[in-house]
Protein backbone atom coordinates (compact mmCIF):
# COMPACT_ATOMS: atom_id res chain seq x y z
CA UNK A 1 0.00 0.00 0.00
CA UNK A 2 2.84 2.33 0.71
CA UNK A 3 3.92 1.97 -2.94
CA UNK A 4 0.58 3.52 -4.35
CA UNK A 5 0.53 5.71 -0.96
CA UNK A 6 4.37 7.34 -1.99
CA UNK A 7 3.16 8.40 -5.20
CA UNK A 8 0.52 11.24 -3.89
CA UNK A 9 3.64 12.85 -2.38
CA UNK A 10 5.34 13.34 -5.89
CA UNK A 11 5.75 16.55 -7.69
CA UNK A 12 2.84 18.20 -9.57
CA UNK A 13 5.21 18.00 -12.75
CA UNK A 14 5.28 14.41 -12.31
CA UNK A 15 1.31 14.00 -13.13
CA UNK A 16 1.43 16.87 -15.74
CA UNK A 17 4.03 14.87 -17.85
CA UNK A 18 2.33 11.87 -17.20
CA UNK A 19 -0.92 13.56 -18.21
CA UNK A 20 1.00 14.91 -21.59
CA UNK A 21 1.66 11.81 -22.86
CA UNK A 22 -1.26 9.39 -21.73
CA UNK A 23 -3.56 11.85 -23.45
CA UNK A 24 -1.68 12.05 -26.83
CA UNK A 25 -1.04 7.87 -26.06
CA UNK A 26 -4.96 8.17 -26.25
CA UNK A 27 -4.94 9.76 -29.42
CA UNK A 28 -2.13 7.96 -31.22
CA UNK A 29 -3.91 4.36 -30.78
CA UNK A 30 -7.35 6.16 -31.49
CA UNK A 31 -5.83 6.85 -34.89
CA UNK A 32 -3.37 4.11 -34.83
CA UNK A 33 -6.30 1.27 -34.49
CA UNK A 34 -7.79 2.34 -37.87
CA UNK A 35 -4.35 3.51 -39.64
CA UNK A 36 -4.71 -0.16 -41.73
CA UNK A 37 -8.51 0.49 -42.95
CA UNK A 38 -8.20 3.90 -43.29
CA UNK A 39 -5.57 3.25 -45.83
CA UNK A 40 -6.22 0.02 -47.44
CA UNK A 41 -10.32 0.96 -48.01
CA UNK A 42 -10.89 4.74 -47.39
CA UNK A 43 -7.82 5.71 -49.66
CA UNK A 44 -8.22 2.92 -51.96
CA UNK A 45 -3.97 1.41 -50.99
CA UNK A 46 -5.03 -2.13 -50.80
CA UNK A 47 -4.15 -4.50 -47.66
CA UNK A 48 -0.30 -4.89 -48.68
CA UNK A 49 0.78 -1.53 -48.98
CA UNK A 50 -1.55 -0.36 -46.06
CA UNK A 51 0.08 -2.84 -43.55
CA UNK A 52 4.07 -2.17 -45.01
CA UNK A 53 2.92 2.05 -44.51
CA UNK A 54 1.72 1.25 -41.11
CA UNK A 55 4.91 -0.60 -40.20
CA UNK A 56 6.86 2.66 -41.08
CA UNK A 57 5.55 4.65 -39.17
CA UNK A 58 5.79 2.51 -36.49
CA UNK A 59 8.90 1.71 -37.13
CA UNK A 60 10.38 4.96 -38.18
CA UNK A 61 8.72 6.32 -34.98
CA UNK A 62 11.41 3.90 -33.10
CA UNK A 63 14.01 4.66 -35.13
CA UNK A 64 13.52 8.43 -34.56
CA UNK A 65 13.89 7.69 -30.70
CA UNK A 66 16.92 6.33 -30.81
CA UNK A 67 18.58 9.85 -32.10
CA UNK A 68 15.80 12.89 -31.85
CA UNK A 69 14.68 11.48 -28.68
CA UNK A 70 17.69 12.00 -26.66
CA UNK A 71 18.59 15.12 -28.54
CA UNK A 72 15.54 17.01 -27.49
CA UNK A 73 16.26 16.06 -23.95
CA UNK A 74 19.07 18.26 -23.70
CA UNK A 75 16.44 21.06 -24.67
CA UNK A 76 14.82 20.64 -21.65
CA UNK A 77 11.43 18.79 -20.83
CA UNK A 78 9.01 21.08 -21.59
CA UNK A 79 10.07 22.61 -24.59
CA UNK A 80 10.95 19.30 -26.02
CA UNK A 81 7.26 17.82 -24.72
CA UNK A 82 5.53 20.89 -26.91
CA UNK A 83 7.60 20.61 -29.63
CA UNK A 84 6.30 16.98 -29.81
CA UNK A 85 2.73 17.91 -29.24
CA UNK A 86 3.12 20.53 -31.71
CA UNK A 87 4.30 18.35 -34.36
CA UNK A 88 2.12 14.92 -33.66
CA UNK A 89 -0.96 18.03 -34.15
CA UNK A 90 -0.01 19.43 -37.24
CA UNK A 91 0.81 15.62 -38.89
CA UNK A 92 -2.85 14.49 -37.51
CA UNK A 93 -4.60 17.51 -38.97
CA UNK A 94 -2.92 16.87 -42.66
CA UNK A 95 -3.57 13.11 -42.04
CA UNK A 96 -7.21 13.68 -41.44
CA UNK A 97 -7.83 16.05 -43.99
CA UNK A 98 -6.47 14.03 -46.85
CA UNK A 99 -9.40 11.79 -46.07
CA UNK A 100 -11.95 14.67 -47.59
CA UNK A 101 -9.73 14.97 -51.13
CA UNK A 102 -9.42 12.76 -53.97
CA UNK A 103 -6.85 10.18 -54.49
CA UNK A 104 -4.23 11.35 -56.31
CA UNK A 105 0.16 11.51 -56.27
CA UNK A 106 -0.28 15.08 -54.28
CA UNK A 107 -2.50 13.38 -51.72
CA UNK A 108 -0.07 10.54 -51.42
CA UNK A 109 2.94 12.36 -50.51
CA UNK A 110 0.81 14.30 -48.05
CA UNK A 111 -0.50 11.42 -45.74
CA UNK A 112 3.00 9.84 -46.26
CA UNK A 113 4.56 13.03 -44.90
CA UNK A 114 2.12 13.67 -42.36
CA UNK A 115 2.66 10.15 -41.15
CA UNK A 116 6.30 11.02 -40.88
CA UNK A 117 6.00 14.40 -39.14
CA UNK A 118 4.25 12.48 -36.29
CA UNK A 119 6.71 9.47 -35.86
CA UNK A 120 8.99 12.53 -35.28
CA UNK A 121 6.55 13.99 -32.56
CA UNK A 122 5.85 10.58 -31.18
CA UNK A 123 9.46 9.71 -31.30
CA UNK A 124 10.43 13.00 -28.93
CA UNK A 125 7.57 12.29 -26.68
CA UNK A 126 7.57 8.88 -24.87
CA UNK A 127 11.24 8.59 -24.38
CA UNK A 128 11.63 12.44 -22.66
CA UNK A 129 8.26 11.94 -20.43
CA UNK A 130 10.01 8.54 -19.58
CA UNK A 131 12.90 10.82 -18.60
CA UNK A 132 10.37 13.19 -17.08
CA UNK A 133 9.20 10.47 -14.86
CA UNK A 134 12.70 9.85 -13.41
CA UNK A 135 12.98 13.17 -12.81
CA UNK A 136 10.06 13.49 -10.61
CA UNK A 137 10.55 10.81 -8.87
CA UNK A 138 13.25 9.01 -6.25
CA UNK A 139 14.49 5.50 -6.06
CA UNK A 140 11.21 4.99 -3.58
CA UNK A 141 8.73 5.85 -5.64
CA UNK A 142 10.56 4.90 -9.58
CA UNK A 143 8.77 0.92 -10.15
CA UNK A 144 5.23 2.82 -9.33
CA UNK A 145 5.90 5.72 -11.18
CA UNK A 146 6.50 3.94 -14.60
CA UNK A 147 4.12 1.85 -13.60
CA UNK A 148 1.60 4.10 -13.03
CA UNK A 149 2.17 5.96 -16.62
CA UNK A 150 2.04 3.02 -18.25
CA UNK A 151 -1.50 1.46 -16.57
CA UNK A 152 -2.65 5.36 -17.55
CA UNK A 153 -2.29 5.40 -20.61
CA UNK A 154 -3.49 1.86 -21.22
CA UNK A 155 -6.87 3.35 -19.20
CA UNK A 156 -6.95 5.84 -21.79
CA UNK A 157 -6.43 3.17 -24.71
CA UNK A 158 -9.86 2.10 -23.12
CA UNK A 159 -11.76 5.53 -23.64
CA UNK A 160 -10.20 5.92 -26.78
CA UNK A 161 -12.05 2.52 -27.95
CA UNK A 162 -15.38 3.52 -26.30
CA UNK A 163 -15.22 6.89 -28.52
CA UNK A 164 -14.21 5.34 -31.66
CA UNK A 165 -16.68 2.72 -31.01
CA UNK A 166 -19.81 4.97 -30.78
CA UNK A 167 -18.21 7.68 -33.40
CA UNK A 168 -17.38 5.31 -36.71
CA UNK A 169 -20.54 3.04 -36.87
CA UNK A 170 -22.84 5.65 -36.13
CA UNK A 171 -21.01 8.08 -38.22
CA UNK A 172 -20.81 5.74 -41.24
CA UNK A 173 -24.91 4.80 -40.55
CA UNK A 174 -25.72 7.90 -41.13
CA UNK A 175 -23.40 8.48 -43.96
CA UNK A 176 -24.91 5.04 -46.10
CA UNK A 177 -28.39 6.21 -44.97
CA UNK A 178 -29.27 3.01 -42.35
CA UNK A 179 -29.84 6.03 -39.85
CA UNK A 180 -30.45 9.78 -38.81
CA UNK A 181 -29.34 11.80 -35.69
CA UNK A 182 -28.26 15.11 -34.38
CA UNK A 183 -25.77 16.47 -32.36
CA UNK A 184 -22.25 15.82 -32.19
CA UNK A 185 -22.41 12.64 -34.27
CA UNK A 186 -24.77 14.16 -37.11
CA UNK A 187 -22.31 17.14 -37.14
CA UNK A 188 -19.24 14.86 -38.08
CA UNK A 189 -21.31 13.04 -40.64
CA UNK A 190 -22.25 16.03 -42.68
CA UNK A 191 -18.36 17.22 -42.56
CA UNK A 192 -16.46 14.25 -42.95
CA UNK A 193 -16.67 11.76 -45.39
CA UNK A 194 -16.69 8.61 -43.70
CA UNK A 195 -16.93 7.17 -39.71
CA UNK A 196 -13.26 6.47 -39.87
CA UNK A 197 -12.44 9.29 -41.26
CA UNK A 198 -14.39 11.51 -38.17
CA UNK A 199 -12.68 9.52 -35.49
CA UNK A 200 -8.95 10.50 -37.51
CA UNK A 201 -10.66 14.29 -36.73
CA UNK A 202 -11.83 14.03 -33.00
CA UNK A 203 -8.35 12.62 -32.37
CA UNK A 204 -6.46 15.33 -34.21
CA UNK A 205 -8.87 17.74 -31.87
CA UNK A 206 -7.68 15.43 -28.44
CA UNK A 207 -3.83 15.96 -29.27
CA UNK A 208 -4.33 19.77 -30.03
CA UNK A 209 -6.10 20.18 -26.82
CA UNK A 210 -3.20 18.38 -24.99
CA UNK A 211 -0.82 21.03 -26.33
CA UNK A 212 -2.53 23.94 -25.21
CA UNK A 213 -3.39 22.44 -21.46
CA UNK A 214 0.10 21.36 -20.98
CA UNK A 215 1.72 25.19 -22.53
CA UNK A 216 -0.93 26.91 -19.79
CA UNK A 217 -0.14 24.09 -16.47
CA UNK A 218 3.44 22.90 -17.11
CA UNK A 219 5.23 26.45 -16.17
CA UNK A 220 8.96 27.00 -15.50
CA UNK A 221 8.21 26.72 -12.03
CA UNK A 222 6.37 23.71 -12.01
CA UNK A 223 9.15 22.24 -14.29
CA UNK A 224 11.71 22.90 -11.74
CA UNK A 225 10.18 20.91 -8.89
CA UNK A 226 12.86 17.68 -10.12
CA UNK A 227 13.85 15.06 -7.44
CA UNK A 228 16.61 13.86 -9.30
CA UNK A 229 17.52 16.70 -12.02
CA UNK A 230 18.90 14.77 -15.33
CA UNK A 231 22.20 16.79 -16.91
CA UNK A 232 21.13 16.34 -20.30
CA UNK A 233 20.45 20.31 -21.36
CA UNK A 234 23.88 21.11 -19.35
CA UNK A 235 25.68 18.61 -20.79
CA UNK A 236 24.43 19.49 -24.61
CA UNK A 237 25.10 23.32 -23.78
CA UNK A 238 28.46 22.35 -22.61
CA UNK A 239 29.25 19.64 -25.41
CA UNK A 240 33.06 20.03 -26.53
CA UNK A 241 33.54 17.25 -28.22
CA UNK A 242 33.10 17.15 -32.25
CA UNK A 243 29.93 15.60 -33.36
CA UNK A 244 30.96 12.10 -35.04
CA UNK A 245 33.04 11.79 -31.76
CA UNK A 246 30.14 11.83 -29.81
CA UNK A 247 27.93 9.72 -32.18
CA UNK A 248 30.83 7.15 -31.83
CA UNK A 249 30.68 7.78 -28.06
CA UNK A 250 26.57 7.27 -28.35
CA UNK A 251 27.14 3.72 -29.86
CA UNK A 252 30.56 2.39 -27.87
CA UNK A 253 29.37 2.95 -24.21
CA UNK A 254 26.86 1.56 -22.06
CA UNK A 255 24.37 -1.35 -22.75
CA UNK A 256 26.16 -1.11 -26.32
CA UNK A 257 29.44 -2.75 -24.69
CA UNK A 258 27.00 -5.94 -22.62
CA UNK A 259 26.26 -8.55 -25.36
CA UNK A 260 23.96 -10.30 -22.55
CA UNK A 261 21.97 -7.39 -22.35
CA UNK A 262 21.76 -6.79 -25.95
CA UNK A 263 20.38 -10.33 -26.32
CA UNK A 264 18.01 -10.22 -23.31
CA UNK A 265 16.19 -7.43 -25.35
CA UNK A 266 16.49 -8.07 -29.15
CA UNK A 267 15.20 -12.18 -27.64
CA UNK A 268 11.89 -9.84 -27.10
CA UNK A 269 11.25 -9.27 -30.65
CA UNK A 270 9.51 -12.32 -31.84
CA UNK A 271 6.48 -11.85 -28.79
CA UNK A 272 6.62 -8.49 -29.84
CA UNK A 273 5.25 -9.05 -33.36
CA UNK A 274 2.21 -9.80 -31.21
CA UNK A 275 1.88 -6.31 -30.12
CA UNK A 276 2.14 -5.08 -33.65
CA UNK A 277 -0.86 -7.40 -34.49
CA UNK A 278 -3.03 -5.42 -32.41
CA UNK A 279 -3.32 -2.45 -35.08
CA UNK A 280 -1.70 -4.33 -38.10
CA UNK A 281 -4.09 -7.39 -38.53
CA UNK A 282 -6.80 -7.86 -35.27
CA UNK A 283 -9.08 -4.78 -36.74
CA UNK A 284 -9.40 -5.86 -40.06
CA UNK A 285 -9.64 -9.32 -39.21
CA UNK A 286 -12.47 -8.53 -37.15
CA UNK A 287 -14.00 -6.66 -39.46
CA UNK A 288 -13.78 -8.74 -41.86
CA UNK A 289 -14.11 -12.41 -40.16
CA UNK A 290 -16.93 -11.32 -37.84
CA UNK A 291 -20.80 -10.68 -37.79
CA UNK A 292 -21.95 -6.82 -38.08
CA UNK A 293 -22.61 -6.36 -34.14
CA UNK A 294 -19.27 -7.78 -33.80
CA UNK A 295 -17.78 -5.51 -35.87
CA UNK A 296 -19.21 -2.77 -35.30
CA UNK A 297 -17.92 -2.75 -31.87
CA UNK A 298 -14.29 -3.97 -33.09
CA UNK A 299 -12.50 -1.09 -31.20
CA UNK A 300 -14.15 -2.87 -27.57
CA UNK A 301 -12.03 -5.96 -28.76
CA UNK A 302 -8.72 -4.08 -29.51
CA UNK A 303 -8.93 -1.06 -27.65
CA UNK A 304 -10.81 -2.46 -24.01
CA UNK A 305 -9.84 -5.61 -22.86
CA UNK A 306 -5.73 -5.58 -23.75
CA UNK A 307 -5.46 -2.25 -21.81
CA UNK A 308 -8.11 -2.52 -19.21
CA UNK A 309 -6.09 -5.87 -18.20
CA UNK A 310 -3.11 -3.53 -17.68
CA UNK A 311 -4.26 -0.94 -16.03
CA UNK A 312 -5.64 -3.11 -13.15
CA UNK A 313 -2.60 -5.62 -13.52
CA UNK A 314 0.87 -3.44 -14.16
CA UNK A 315 0.63 -1.83 -10.84
CA UNK A 316 -0.28 -4.63 -8.81
CA UNK A 317 2.26 -6.96 -10.69
CA UNK A 318 5.20 -3.96 -10.11
CA UNK A 319 4.09 -3.78 -6.63
CA UNK A 320 3.53 -7.46 -5.96
CA UNK A 321 6.93 -8.66 -8.12
CA UNK A 322 9.57 -5.97 -7.14
CA UNK A 323 11.74 -8.38 -5.86
CA UNK A 324 11.53 -11.10 -8.21
CA UNK A 325 13.94 -11.11 -10.82
CA UNK A 326 13.75 -8.97 -14.19
CA UNK A 327 14.63 -11.90 -16.69
CA UNK A 328 12.33 -14.54 -14.52
CA UNK A 329 9.51 -11.88 -15.73
CA UNK A 330 10.48 -11.74 -19.18
CA UNK A 331 10.51 -15.87 -19.51
CA UNK A 332 6.99 -15.87 -17.95
CA UNK A 333 5.28 -13.20 -18.95
CA UNK A 334 6.38 -13.83 -22.72
CA UNK A 335 5.62 -17.27 -22.68
CA UNK A 336 1.92 -16.09 -20.95
CA UNK A 337 1.60 -13.72 -24.19
CA UNK A 338 1.94 -16.06 -26.84
CA UNK A 339 0.74 -19.54 -25.86
CA UNK A 340 -3.03 -18.17 -26.54
CA UNK A 341 -2.07 -17.55 -30.58
CA UNK A 342 -3.30 -20.83 -30.66
CA UNK A 343 -6.66 -20.26 -29.68
CA UNK A 344 -7.16 -18.70 -33.06
CA UNK A 345 -6.08 -21.45 -34.70
CA UNK A 346 -9.53 -22.91 -34.68
CA UNK A 347 -11.14 -20.07 -36.90
CA UNK A 348 -13.34 -17.21 -35.64
CA UNK A 349 -15.00 -17.73 -32.57
CA UNK A 350 -15.94 -14.66 -30.12
CA UNK A 351 -15.19 -16.74 -27.15
CA UNK A 352 -11.63 -17.92 -27.80
CA UNK A 353 -11.16 -14.21 -29.29
CA UNK A 354 -11.64 -12.51 -25.80
CA UNK A 355 -9.96 -15.36 -23.77
CA UNK A 356 -6.87 -14.45 -26.20
CA UNK A 357 -7.04 -10.77 -25.41
CA UNK A 358 -7.62 -11.52 -21.57
CA UNK A 359 -4.68 -13.88 -21.23
CA UNK A 360 -2.15 -11.96 -23.66
CA UNK A 361 -2.66 -8.58 -21.59
CA UNK A 362 -2.14 -10.46 -18.32
CA UNK A 363 1.69 -11.61 -20.06
CA UNK A 364 2.08 -8.66 -21.18
CA UNK A 365 1.31 -7.15 -17.75
CA UNK A 366 4.04 -9.34 -15.95
CA UNK A 367 6.96 -7.87 -17.93
CA UNK A 368 5.88 -4.73 -19.74
CA UNK A 369 6.56 -1.87 -16.68
CA UNK A 370 9.66 -3.84 -15.31
CA UNK A 371 11.07 -4.09 -18.04
CA UNK A 372 10.85 0.12 -19.31
CA UNK A 373 12.02 0.41 -15.39
CA UNK A 374 15.16 -1.67 -15.93
CA UNK A 375 16.22 0.26 -18.95
CA UNK A 376 15.62 3.51 -17.63
CA UNK A 377 17.48 3.18 -14.06
CA UNK A 378 20.57 1.79 -16.32
CA UNK A 379 21.08 4.55 -18.05
CA UNK A 380 23.54 7.31 -16.38
CA UNK A 381 22.57 10.72 -15.86
CA UNK A 382 22.12 12.35 -18.84
CA UNK A 383 21.63 9.20 -20.94
CA UNK A 384 18.00 8.02 -19.58
CA UNK A 385 16.67 8.71 -23.43
CA UNK A 386 19.60 7.05 -24.85
CA UNK A 387 19.08 4.05 -22.95
CA UNK A 388 14.99 4.01 -23.84
CA UNK A 389 15.74 4.02 -27.32
CA UNK A 390 18.13 1.33 -27.21
CA UNK A 391 15.46 -1.19 -24.93
CA UNK A 392 12.68 0.10 -28.18
CA UNK A 393 15.07 -1.31 -30.45
CA UNK A 394 12.84 -4.39 -30.73
CA UNK A 395 9.84 -2.13 -31.21
CA UNK A 396 11.33 -1.00 -33.83
CA UNK A 397 12.43 -4.22 -35.72
CA UNK A 398 8.90 -5.61 -34.80
CA UNK A 399 7.05 -3.42 -36.32
CA UNK A 400 9.29 -3.06 -39.32
CA UNK A 401 9.16 -6.70 -40.08
CA UNK A 402 5.74 -7.60 -39.01
CA UNK A 403 4.01 -5.07 -41.01
CA UNK A 404 5.80 -5.96 -44.27
CA UNK A 405 3.98 -9.55 -43.83
CA UNK A 406 0.71 -8.79 -41.96
CA UNK A 407 -0.91 -7.20 -45.26
CA UNK A 408 -0.12 -10.41 -47.41
CA UNK A 409 -1.26 -12.09 -44.64
CA UNK A 410 -4.46 -10.69 -44.51
CA UNK A 411 -5.13 -10.72 -48.26
CA UNK A 412 -3.95 -14.34 -48.32
CA UNK A 413 -6.03 -15.58 -45.39
CA UNK A 414 -8.86 -13.11 -44.40
CA UNK A 415 -9.01 -11.00 -47.99
CA UNK A 416 -11.80 -8.31 -47.86
CA UNK A 417 -15.41 -9.40 -49.49
CA UNK A 418 -14.14 -13.13 -49.01
CA UNK A 419 -17.03 -14.99 -47.08
CA UNK A 420 -15.73 -15.82 -43.23
CA UNK A 421 -16.31 -19.58 -44.39
CA UNK A 422 -13.86 -19.12 -47.57
CA UNK A 423 -10.83 -17.53 -44.95
CA UNK A 424 -8.43 -19.43 -43.40
CA UNK A 425 -7.40 -17.53 -40.66
CA UNK A 426 -6.43 -20.36 -38.19
CA UNK A 427 -3.57 -20.83 -40.37
CA UNK A 428 -2.26 -17.60 -40.16
CA UNK A 429 -2.68 -17.32 -36.43
CA UNK A 430 -0.76 -20.52 -36.55
CA UNK A 431 2.23 -19.13 -38.45
CA UNK A 432 2.23 -16.11 -35.75
CA UNK A 433 1.85 -18.11 -32.67
CA UNK A 434 4.64 -20.38 -33.27
CA UNK A 435 6.90 -16.76 -34.49
CA UNK A 436 5.79 -15.66 -30.57
CA UNK A 437 6.99 -19.04 -28.92
CA UNK A 438 10.41 -18.35 -30.02
CA UNK A 439 11.05 -15.37 -27.74
CA UNK A 440 10.22 -17.72 -24.13
CA UNK A 441 11.64 -20.48 -25.70
CA UNK A 442 15.29 -18.34 -26.50
CA UNK A 443 15.39 -16.49 -23.05
CA UNK A 444 14.29 -20.10 -21.04
CA UNK A 445 17.98 -21.77 -23.17
CA UNK A 446 20.31 -18.97 -22.52
CA UNK A 447 19.13 -17.61 -18.95
CA UNK A 448 22.35 -18.96 -17.29
CA UNK A 449 24.69 -17.35 -19.38
CA UNK A 450 22.23 -13.77 -19.59
CA UNK A 451 21.99 -13.82 -15.81
CA UNK A 452 25.33 -14.32 -15.37
CA UNK A 453 26.10 -11.14 -16.70
CA UNK A 454 23.06 -8.95 -16.72
CA UNK A 455 24.18 -8.09 -12.81
CA UNK A 456 27.24 -6.51 -13.85
CA UNK A 457 25.70 -3.80 -16.31
CA UNK A 458 23.42 -2.87 -13.64
CA UNK A 459 25.75 -2.12 -10.65
CA UNK A 460 27.58 0.81 -12.87
CA UNK A 461 24.49 2.59 -13.01
CA UNK A 462 23.89 2.25 -9.80
CA UNK A 463 27.09 4.21 -9.08
CA UNK A 464 26.21 6.57 -11.41
CA UNK A 465 23.07 7.45 -10.13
Amino acid sequence: MASFTDTLRLPRAFWFVIGAFVVDSMAYFGVLTLMSSYLSSELGWGDVAAGIMVSLFTMSMTLFMLGLGSFAEGFGLRRAILAALALCTVGRLVYSGMGMVHGGVAVTAAVIAAIFVTAVGEAILQPVCYSGVKQYTDEKTSVMGYALIYAIMNALIVAAGTLSAWIRPAVQDVKDGHATTGGFVGWLAGVTPSGIDAVNWVFTGVTALTFVGFFVVFTRKAEAEKLRPDPAEEQRLGATKPRLARLKEYFTEGPFRNPRFLFFIFMLLPVRTLFAHQWLTFPQYILRAYDKDVADHMEWLVNWINPGVIFIGVPLTAALTKRINVYTMMIVGSLVSALPTFLLVGGPDLTRLITYFVVFSIGEALWSARFLEYASELAPPGRVAQYMGLANIPWLLAKGTTGFYSGYMLSRYCAEGVPPAQQHTGTMFLIYGCIAMLSPIGLFAARKWVMAGLHTARAPARAAN
